[in-house]
């Protein structure tokens, strides 16, 4: 159940930051949530033992959905140069955020072995992840 709604709450939100009809800042809130949804999952990932396939399938989708829509988002904030300062963010947050969505995604889903991905966790963060 907690898998199929946060597919249809990730579709739902990149829908609405794709949306041609809405203000440049409640494209850039819907993202941020998308964000937050993403981080939730990975958080998820980290608090179980042994991730499950299909935990790992919905973390890859979810994380990759929202990689495509921040730069695309941002790249048409660029293109028109709007105004999203109603949306509390900058352009600068939005870059940071899709950078963390990057990490996200090459710490999870990478063709490097797990065993040395282990091996550069234990040396960066001194423990597992």
């Amino acid at each position: 159940m907690e898998n199929r709604l946060a597919r249809r709450l990730a579709g739902r939100l990149a829908g609405h930051v794709q949306a041609p009809n809405l203000p440049w800042a409640a494209q850039v809130v819907s993202w941020m949530d998308l964000v937050d949804l993403c981080r939730e999952l990975d958080d998820c990932l980290v608090a179980m033992e042994v991730a499950s396939q299909e935990a790992l399938a919905l973390h890859e989708t979810v994380v990759n959905l929202a990689i495509g829509c921040g730069g695309w988002l941002i790249h048409q904030i660029r293109a028109g140069k709007a105004d999203i300062s109603a949306s509390g963010q900058t352009v600068q947050t939005l870059e940071a955020s899709l950078e963390l969505l990057r990490i996200f995604y090459r710490s999870r889903h990478s063709d490097l072995p797990a065993g040395e991905i282990e091996a550069v966790r234990q040396r960066v963060f001194n423990g597992a992840a």
